[in-house]
């Protein structure tokens, strides 16, 4: 029995064609598609090839950040003309059609897409083991281009209400879908770097959603953002399919050629694929559904952490700041910009999130994981307290309202949120979680964490308009303080410690000394002897 078979009978995969269907057509031809990219085929060790892989992919990630981008920055030329408590339709010189918003709209059309991404990010999961990993992203791409043609040509609000729904569920499946992609073709000593990259480049997408908001026009803003997709259809057809999925298929042959292709030439990848086939038959034996989730000490209480933090993340108001950027910075009438370049604040914003999300790898490295989510909650917490303070005095008429004071506050509470509260939480999945239900884990929590920035970002305005701005950023700060409690008493040390470790504390299990007590009592019998 060939090692494609012992596979197939151990994973417990069924296929109804061999894989060496028509000879060994299918393996040529994939070996010809690995081929079609010259410069990586150089790469003699693989570090090159799976850092420019491991970009292309998350050009998913990318364009992520720029449907989040797109409501801060679309959001004011569509509430600026509203006449009233109902839509209505107005030409845009002359030519193209506008639609008017109220408030109230304006807050569906930024929350509908964390709504989409709930019912995307569930799923993903599930239908890559099926269809493959490199399949379902691919495809991905053709709801985002859906959603942005229905945007830019919608006549009506309903138009963009479902234009962003499509273009959320492309989100949330690739919030899912692209870390496994990342973690089967990567080293593991090269697995913490690349895993940043969807915080990177989410963060350089949402400065690109920003930078474009110079253009003032709500077609051609989804005509850029269009763009996104498109190019990472294009780059991403000429990688080839996850190793580890290709295995789990019986495909051995495809599987050593694309991990070759991820490893370079001078890399012998023959053990690498012995731990690949031993990892998913430990998974085929060991798999649980969602169900018995609920039935382990240990996991409920990961379950617990990874939930909670996803609360005080989201509960921080990040979202409300990234898809309202423009209207909050408006509301503080700051005039550091001109009153026709509102943009400016939300570009200094992105930089600053961009930059702190690239350096915080630096942390990850040095730094214990809660050591940087007290910091950053503390620091997010200060940030917004000094804005709701700042805000109340400029109520009261008691300070000026031309200082710096928005977006420097904004700006810190961006970057300390990128250095911690925003990509621990992710990174921690990995971390307290076994392997045989890191994927369903990761699903659930993934739904969890979209649902809440679907009901913080569709309720932020009436926050606002219920308590005004000054007190909901007071409602927030004071998450983040509860948030640091949390994480004080109930989220675990991770960073240089074995699963193992981890899961007998979340069971309770605490590891005694070497029994000295007995090595005391062998040592008196042996001298009294």
């Amino acid at each position: 029995m060939d090692d494609t078979t012992t596979l197939d009978a151990e994973a417990g995969v069924s296929h109804a064609e061999p894989d060496t269907k028509n000879g060994h057509s299918l393996h040529s031809k994939a070996l010809k598609r690995l081929e079609t990219v010259p410069d990586i085929k150089r790469d003699t060790s693989g570090i090159t090839t799976q850092y420019i892989a491991t970009g292309i992919v998350n050009l998913g990630a990318f364009a992520t950040g720029a449907c989040v981008a797109w409501s801060s920055t679309a959001l004011p030329l569509l509430l600026e003309a509203t006449p009233g408590e109902h839509a209505d339709f107005q030409p845009l010189n002359g030519t193209h059609p506008k639609v008017s918003l109220t408030r109230a709209q304006g807050s569906w059309v930024a929350s509908l897409l964390c709504l989409g991404a709930l019912f995307g990010a569930v799923p993903a999961g599930l239908i890559s083991e099926y269809f493959g990993r490199k399949k379902t992203l691919l495809y991905l791409a053709l709801p985002l281009l859906v959603s942005w043609i229905l945007v830019a040509s919608s006549p009506n609000v309903y138009g963009l209400f479902v234009g962003r729904f499509v273009g959320g569920v492309a989100v949330g499946a690739f919030s899912v879908g692209v870390p496994p992609y990342v973690e089967d073709i990567a080293e593991k000593h090269l697995l913490p770097a690349l895993a940043n990259f969807y915080h990177v480049l989410f963060a350089c997408g949402l400065l690109f959603g920003y930078i474009i908001g110079m253009v003032q026009i709500i077609s051609w803003l989804s005509v850029l953002c269009a763009s996104v997709p498109i190019a990472f259809f294009i780059a991403f057809i000429f990688l080839p399919e996850s190793p580890a999925y290709l295995m789990s298929q019986g495909k051995f042959s495809e599987a050593k050629a694309a991990l070759r292709y991820f490893r370079g030439i001078d890399n012998d990848v023959d053990e690498e694929l012995k731990t690949i086939k031993e990892s998913l038959r430990n998974y085929a034996k060991h798999r649980m559904t969602f169900k018995q989730l609920f039935t382990t000490r240990a996991t409920v209480k990961a379950l617990v952490v990874s939930f909670g933090l996803m609360i005080f993340q989201q509960m921080s108001g990040i979202y409300p700041v990234l898809f309202y950027s423009e209207i909050i910075f408006s509301t503080f009438a700051n005039p550091l910009y001109a009153p026709e370049a509102t943009y400016i604040p939300s570009i200094i914003l992105g930089f600053c999130l961009v930059s702190s999300t690239y350096f915080s790898t630096m942390f990850f490295k040095r730094i214990r994981r809660r050591v940087l989510l007290l910091t950053s909650f503390s620091a997010m917490a200060s940030s917004l307290g000094g804005l709701a303070i700042y805000y109340q005095l400029i109520a009261s008429n008691l300070s000026s309202n031309k200082t710096w004071v928005p977006v420097f506050a904004l700006c810190i509470f961006v970057s300390v949120y990128a250095a911690g509260a925003g990509p621990i939480p992710w990174l921690m999945l990995r971390e307290i979680f076994p392997p045989n239900v890191r994927r369903k884990a990761t699903a659930i929590t993934a739904g969890f964490h979209w649902f809440l920035a679907f009901g913080v970002t569709k309720l932020y305005q009436n926050l606002e308009e219920l308590v005004k701005p000054g007190w909901a950023l007071w409602n927030f700060a004071f998450t983040c303080i509860i948030g640091t409690i949390f994480v004080y008493f109930f989220v675990p040390e991770t960073k240089g410690r074995t699963l193992e470790e981890i899961q007998n504390e979340l069971e309770g299990i605490h590891k005694r000394r070497a029994h000295r007590h007995v090595i005391q009592v062998e040592t008196v019998a042996v001298s009294s002897s």
